[in-house]
């Protein structure tokens, strides 16, 4: 599968890497290229597997992007999965900026992120325990501990 679409200074290609869908952006995101980057991202939620972003090669990234993103990683987190973005430190410094960098899985290199983007467990993992305490005295309140694992 390879989708290209070109709009306002920016390229993007949908591929897929085995059972993962990578979208790659290249060039400038900014209002004016939101449009394009919507219309690839649909294209990469509708893919069946993992799903990377790669915006390593931007020189402009503006914060209507990252609702882009927020969205699609909103859409993948209701069917089970994460967003993977490999990103520049010019990209991670607007999602630091936006306060949505945990929304993601971040890397430096597209490998990667295409090989944690798809990494298929056939049981259930572990992500975070919370064990509660219940009050012993009245007034006390409850106590949770949370382990988290990877």
């Amino acid at each position: 599968m390879s989708l290209q679409v070109a709009g306002g200074g920016v390229v993007v290609s949908l591929k897929r890497a085995g059972t993962t869908s990578v979208l790659v952006v290249r060039g400038c995101v900014d209002a004016e290229a939101v449009p394009a980057l919507r219309e690839a991202a649909d294209a990469l939620v509708e893919g069946a597997g993992g799903a990377v972003v790669d915006l390593s090669d931007l020189s402009f990234f503006s914060s209507a992007a990252v609702e882009v993103l927020v969205a699609v990683s909103r859409r993948l987190a209701a069917r089970g999965s994460r967003l993977h973005l490999v990103v520049s430190p010019v990209v991670h410094r607007v999602l630091c900026r936006e306060g949505a960098e945990a929304l993601f899985e971040l890397h430096e290199f597209p490998a990667e992120a295409e090989e944690a983007a798809g990494a298929r467990r056939d049981h259930p993992v572990l992500l975070s325990t919370y064990r509660w305490t219940a009050p012993t005295a009245p007034g006390e309140a409850a106590a949770r501990a949370v382990t988290s694992c990877v």
